[in-house]
């Protein structure tokens, strides 16, 4: 169920009777009709512990309690892990704004404000709330619906992925082709390693599932045409932590595939990844396989922010990354087939880039 943007309630707290009063006139300006706006950060969690709020637009220097203190708390008391925190800085540095998002917060708008920015980025944030709210109803729904643990679960769950992957998609600005790709990919080479055919399967139909958590980053970051800059980056990585937190404590053996996936897909063979610096063979082998053929997959196709790479350069890239980014017994498979992996690409390709 969607929510309906207008009617969302918002609670604003700012030290600064002059901030509250512009932003609470500014939303109501817009049409938002429930915004409640305070001064005293002491208020903030007895207001949230007593009414569902949408969103928490929160200055960061306060007296009482700080920006961090609050964010703290309301991770650690507010069971809802898609409450959007919209911080609100003046003049702190980039060290200041990455501890925020560090600690909890979603996004953030400088002073002085903007004013179609601030509505723009309240906006985003509540449509993303009201999406994740649609995820996790869907997911209760089939939850209490299905009781047997049989092929109809099993197909419920696939249904589920091919649905979130394709929102995934959209919100990236991707065809379907870039996850069926990947899911091929992955499949040879789960098959060349030596995994059992059901886990082979498995591996094929989960891997539409690593970037799920996209579905929470904001499109002026996912479709952004040029390098995304340092607080950019440290959104973007939140899609691994988003996706871990959608897909988890599901009964269906595909979607917990699925979410091993989207959580270790970014790390690396030598420590370096995210978001744990698991290294070697502390990576699950699914992630491993995913990262290495969404890698090589990105290279190839067009992105907004880059065009796509000569397939010699993208292979000579895997090659060179082996030990440290990839396992160099999957890179050995895939560049031992790449025959193989031609042949999907060619199948698979992007209309535009035939």
């Amino acid at each position: 169920m969607y929510v309906n943007l207008e009617t969302s309630n918002i609670l604003i707290c700012d030290d600064s009777i002059t901030n509250v009063a512009m932003l609470k006139g500014l939303l109501e300006a817009s049409g938002f009709e429930d915004v409640t706006a305070i001064s005293d950060s002491r208020k903030v969690m007895p207001l949230l512990q007593e009414k569902e709020y949408d969103l928490l637009l929160l200055d960061l220097e306060m007296p009482h309690f700080n920006g961090f203190d609050i964010i703290r708390m309301v991770r650690s008391q507010i069971d809802d892990p898609f409450f959007p925190i919209l911080m609100l800085t003046g003049t702190q540095g980039v060290e200041t704004r990455n501890k925020a998002l560090k600690e909890g917060a979603n996004d953030f708008v400088n002073k002085p404000f903007d004013q179609y920015e601030v509505l723009l980025r309240v906006k985003n944030l509540l449509q993303v709330r009201a999406s994740f709210n649609m995820q996790k109803e869907m997911k209760e729904e089939l939850e209490r619906k299905v009781t047997l643990r049989t092929k109809n679960l099993e197909a419920a769950a696939q249904d589920l992925i091919d649905k979130l992957a394709m929102a995934g998609e959209y919100r990236d600005n991707q065809t379907g082709l870039h996850v069926k790709r990947v899911s091929k990919y992955a499949r040879f080479v789960a098959e060349e390693y030596g995994l059992p055919d059901e886990v082979c399967d498995m591996i094929e139909k989960a891997a539409p599932m690593h970037d799920i958590g996209k579905i929470g980053i904001s499109d002026d970051i996912l479709l952004k045409p040029g390098l995304l800059d340092t607080d950019e980056r440290a959104m973007m990585k939140k899609h691994v932590e988003l996706g871990a937190i959608l897909l988890e404590n599901h009964s269906s053996l595909l979607v917990q595939m699925g979410r091993s996936v989207a959580v270790s897909h970014h790390e690396k063979w030598d420590g370096t990844g995210y978001p744990t610096g698991l290294k070697g063979e502390q990576i699950p082998i699914e992630g491993r396989i995913v990262g290495l053929v969404d890698v090589f997959d990105a290279l190839t196709s067009k992105r907004p922010y880059k065009d796509a790479w000569a397939w010699a350069e993208a292979v000579n890239y895997i090659q060179e990354n082996s030990g440290t980014e990839f396992d160099p017994k999957l890179v050995d498979i895939f560049l031992g087939n790449i025959n193989k992996v031609e042949d999907i690409y060619n199948q698979y390709r992007e209309e535009a880039q035939a």
